[in-house]
């Protein structure tokens, strides 16, 4: 699964609030909700938050292995 949870931990370390993405970075709050909630999103959008942030892509998102399922 990708994870945004990077996203938070960076936006943390550069004191950027949830106001602050709405307000000085123009997401509206529904994309915040998206992210909040590890949605799809394109790889343009996340080049596009790379852009947005000035950051790598590794600021923003990690894959974490999904719990492996009972089938065979």
């Amino acid at each position: 699964m990708i994870t945004f949870e990077p996203l938070w931990s960076f936006l943390k370390s550069k004191n950027i609030t949830i106001y602050n993405l709405e307000y000085d970075f123009g997401l509206n709050p529904a994309e915040i909700s998206r992210l909040k909630n590890n949605h799809n999103f394109t790889l343009r959008k996340i080049n596009s938050y790379c852009e947005l942030f000035r950051c790598s892509i590794t600021d923003i998102i990690a894959y974490v292995p999904d719990s492996p399922n009972n089938g065979p």
